[in-house]
């Protein structure tokens, strides 16, 4: 822990697991960290698989991690192929978000739930106003971090991909055998149900945005659904709780990300087709990494820029990547001639694949809490680029490879790795082989 970061303060803008991951990380280098956040304005449950549970623990969020308790049987109608994936951890985000919050209060975060109010100001000291108790307070910081999801206020900010929005319904059904969900493509979209237990199901249908506008009830959404070849086991002897729910569920990236002053994380800064189920994956990957960035930009001016690059190259990066794994699935349905279908099976463009060459390129690393900036090695596996394999620095043997000829290579390589272990040193030689370097 730093500690003259215990006199610099950051604010935490939202107290989702973007929100309370990132600030958790950033109390865990010395900072004082506050989390404004506002309670979940609707009732959603959401699926996550066994690697997000385990980010969780990494992550520090034990009560999150402890919340995941029931196994749901995920079953797939996808393309006209009826089959059992295989396992989800389905939850209540109420329930969820309570356990996080408290995941906070263990590292002594402070918490305000008010609302942010007008916009941030940016300018010399940020600085955040919020409503509590219908008065206007003000809080000065060093830096602030946006993790208020797909709701933050920067409409206009982003690159987007076709446009997606999904209805959500609370329902009371018969009690089920087991927990389980089930995902069916239709021919405007898709529909995902779970059964939670306790007599408590919960359906969302996921459109265009055409078909969103025309849907005001449930009873719209069942008119569409009835026009559809599909059986859906929740709509059987079912009771409908609460009205919909309508949001935004489309895949899209922040234009700037990152600042010297504020940085977005989570669904603030990219958020993908909830389809291929990475999102809250994707943003552990952004919020394990968040901190050593916003430390640096605070503590290592000269290695400002390099941090801000890092983490904007991160987030660009893992939002192709997830949406090239969304357009996929897509792909796979082809009993459906629809806009809804062809735009999805279209996007994002296809990207020329590079060789399987590997170069060393200037980038960054992650050295003792900081970003600091470091030649790395770019593959096609690994377009970021690394430093280390295993815990070991293989940049200068890659190095010695490229200039030099097999047999130096060799015995370079005997005399870099002569008092490392065994099996490392076999799975070394391979990784080499790979590339042709020895």
């Amino acid at each position: 822990m730093n500690q003259s970061n215990i006199h610099k303060k950051i604010v935490v803008l939202g107290a989702g697991i973007a929100g309370v991951t990132t600030a958790i990380g950033l109390k865990r280098l010395g900072f004082d960290v506050t989390i404004i956040y506002k309670n979940r304005a609707f009732t959603a449950y959401e699926g996550f698989s066994e690697k997000t549970k385990d980010g969780f623990k990494m992550m520090h969020c034990i009560n999150a991690y402890n919340s995941l308790k029931t196994k749901s049987m995920r079953n797939s109608n996808w393309a006209n192929i009826s089959k059992s994936v295989n396992y989800e951890y389905v939850i209540c985000r109420d329930d969820l978000d309570k356990a996080l919050l408290k995941d906070a209060k263990e590292f002594d975060i402070k918490l305000v739930n008010a609302s942010v109010t007008g916009e941030i100001n940016l300018e010399d000291k940020p600085k955040v106003n919020y409503k509590l108790n219908n008065t206007i307070e003000e809080i000065s910081t060093d830096f602030i971090v946006d993790c208020r999801g797909r709701f933050t206020p920067y409409k206009n900010d982003y690159k987007e991909g076709p446009k997606s929005f999904s209805i959500l319904q609370e329902l009371e059904i018969p009690k089920q055998a087991e927990n389980k969900t089930s995902i069916d493509s239709i021919k405007n979209g898709w529909v995902w149900q779970a059964y939670v237990g306790e007599n408590k199901a919960y359906l969302q249908f996921t459109c265009d945005e055409e078909t969103a506008k025309k849907i005001k009830s449930f009873d719209d959404v069942l008119k569409h659904l009835e026009n559809q070849n599909l059986e859906l086991w929740s709509l059987k002897k079912y009771k409908a709780k609460n009205n919909i729910v309508k949001r935004d569920s489309y895949s899209k990236v922040h234009k700037t990300i990152v600042t010297d002053k504020m940085i977005l994380i989570g669904d603030s800064a990219s958020s993908i087709d909830p389809l291929s189920g990475n999102g809250a994956f994707q943003t552990m990957s952004m919020s394990s990494i968040a901190p050593y960035v916003v430390n640096t930009i605070l503590n290592k001016k000269e290695n400002k820029q390099t941090a801000i690059d890092f983490y904007k190259k991160r987030v660009n990066y893992i939002f192709e990547k997830f949406s090239n794994v969304g357009k996929e699935f897509y792909e796979m349905e082809t009993r459906f001639d629809s806009e809804f279908w062809k735009d999805r099976q279209t996007w994002p463009k296809a990207v020329k694949i590079e060789s399987q060459n590997i170069k060393i390129e200037q980038g960054a690393i992650v050295k003792e809490d900081y970003i600091e900036p470091k030649e790395v090695l770019i593959t096609q596996d690994n377009p970021l680029g690394i430093y280390f394999l295993g815990d070991i620095e293989i940049v200068q043997l890659v190095k010695y490879c490229l200039e030099n000829n097999k047999e130096k290579s060799i015995n370079y390589f005997k005399k870099y790795t002569e008092d490392l272990n065994e099996n490392f040193v076999y799975m070394l030689n391979l990784w080499l082989q790979k590339y042709k370097l020895l």
